[in-house]
C-alpha cells in the first residue's frame, strides 16, 4: 500500500489519451497495471472513466466516475488480499465474489476482496468509492473478516451513516495538509469501518474510543455551524439533536482542549465577521447581524468581538463600507 506521506492524491482520465487509442491505452496502463483489472466497457457505450486516487496511512481511495462496463479481477492480478469497501454514489453496479452477487445502487455498500477472484458489472453509468483497507490493520479488530466478503452492508445501519459522515473529510484538502491529520483520519475511517463490518469486543471499545468519539464530534460541529444563528443553541438542545448524552458532548470537546461554549463563540464570531466584511451587507445594522448569529446582548457582542478581532464590529463595518468607497 501506498506511503500516505510520499502520496497525496492523483487524478487519472481517460480522456487524456487520443480517441483511437483511448480505450485500450486506459484499459493497459491503468485498469491492468495500476488497478488490477480487466475492463471491458460496453461496446454501444463510449469508454470514460474519471478518477481521483487519495493514500493516507493505511488506507488508499478511488473516488471515480465510470461509463457502463465489466471489471475483472483475475487470479493473476491478486498481489495482496487487502479488504475494499464499495460505495455506490449513483448508478447500478453488480459484485461477484466468495459465492456471493450483491447488487447495489445509490447509497449502498458492500465489503470485496483484493485477494479473491470477482467481477464488478456497471450497468448504467456509475459514481463509486473504494476503500481499501490495510489488512494488517483491520483484521485484528473484525473476527472473521473474510466471511463478510461479497456482502452487501446494511444500508440504514447507524455505522455506515456515521462512517459516510466521517468520510466526508476526504474532500476537505484543509482538514487533511498536514501527515498527523492524515493519520489521524485514516485510523478513525479504519475503526469505523471495522464497526460496519463486526468489530469484536475489544475492537468495538478501541473504536468507540477513537473513530466513534472523533466522527461524533466532526458532526456536532457541522450542526453548530449550521444551527449557528439559533439563540437556543446551547448543551442541552445540540445533545438532544443528535441522541447524545450532554456530558458526552462535553467530554469530546474536552478531547480538544476546549469547550462546547468556546467552540460556539468561536464560529459565531467568525460568522459575524464573514457578515460584517461582505459588501452586499453593508446595508444591515451590526445589531441586525449580532442577532443573525446567535447573539442576544449587543454590548456582550461587542466586547467578545474586540476581544477576538482587537476592533469592534463598527470599525470593521466601516473599512468594509470605504474599501467598497460608500460611507
Amino acid at each position: 500500500m501506498a506511503n500516505a506521506d510520499e502520496f497525496d492524491q492523483i487524478t487519472i482520465s481517460s480522456r487524456s489519451f487520443a480517441d483511437r487509442e483511448r480505450t485500450e491505452a486506459f484499459c493497459e496502463l491503468f485498469g491492468r497495471n495500476i488497478l488490477k483489472l480487466e475492463m471491458d466497457p460496453l461496446k454501444e457505450v463510449p469508454f470514460d472513466v474519471e478518477m481521483n486516487l487519495r493514500a493516507l496511512p493505511g488506507l488508499s481511495i478511488a473516488t471515480a466516475q465510470m461509463s457502463a462496463m465489466t471489471c475483472r479481477h483475475t487470479s493473476s492480478m491478486i498481489d495482496n488480499d487487502d479488504p475494499v469497501l464499495v460505495f455506490v454514489q449513483s448508478g447500478v453496479a453488480t459484485y461477484r465474489q466468495n459465492g456471493h452477487e450483491t447488487t447495489l445502487r445509490a447509497g449502498e455498500a458492500a465489503l470485496t476482496s483484493n485477494g479473491v477472484v470477482g467481477t464488478g458489472i456497471g450497468h448504467t453509468a456509475t459514481g463509486i468509492v473504494h476503500l481499501r483497507i490495510s489488512r494488517s490493520l483491520i483484521a485484528p479488530l473484525v473476527p472473521n473478516l473474510d466471511d463478510a466478503v461479497g456482502k452487501p452492508i446494511d444500508r440504514a445501519s447507524p455505522e455506515l451513516r456515521l462512517f459516510l459522515g466521517y468520510a466526508g473529510l476526504l474532500k476537505e484538502d484543509i482538514a487533511l495538509a498536514s501527515p498527523e491529520a492524515r493519520r489521524s483520519v485514516g485510523l478513525h475511517l479504519i475503526d469505523l469501518s471495522a464497526l460496519m463490518l463486526g468489530a469484536g469486543p475489544e475492537g468495538a471499545e478501541i473504536a468507540q474510543k477513537r473513530g466513534v468519539a472523533a466522527a461524533r464530534l466532526r458532526s456536532i460541529k457541522q450542526l453548530i455551524v449550521a444551527d449557528i444563528g439559533r439563540r437556543d443553541l446551547t448543551l442541552g438542545t445540540v445533545a438532544a439533536d443528535t441522541g447524545i448524552s450532554t456530558a458526552y458532548v462535553r467530554k469530546l470537546f474536552e478531547t480538544e482542549g476546549t469547550t462546547f461554549t468556546e467552540f460556539v463563540l468561536s464560529r459565531r464570531l467568525t460568522a459575524a465577521y464573514r457578515m460584517l466584511t461582505d459588501h452586499r451587507l453593508t446595508d444591515r445594522p451590526v445589531s441586525s447581524i449580532a442577532r443573525d448569529t446567535g447573539f442576544n446582548d449587543l454590548s456582550y457582542f461587542n466586547r467578545t468581538f474586540r476581544r477576538a478581532y482587537g476592533t469592534s464590529p463598527s470599525e470593521v463595518r466601516g473599512e468594509t463600507r470605504r474599501s467598497r468607497g460608500t460611507r
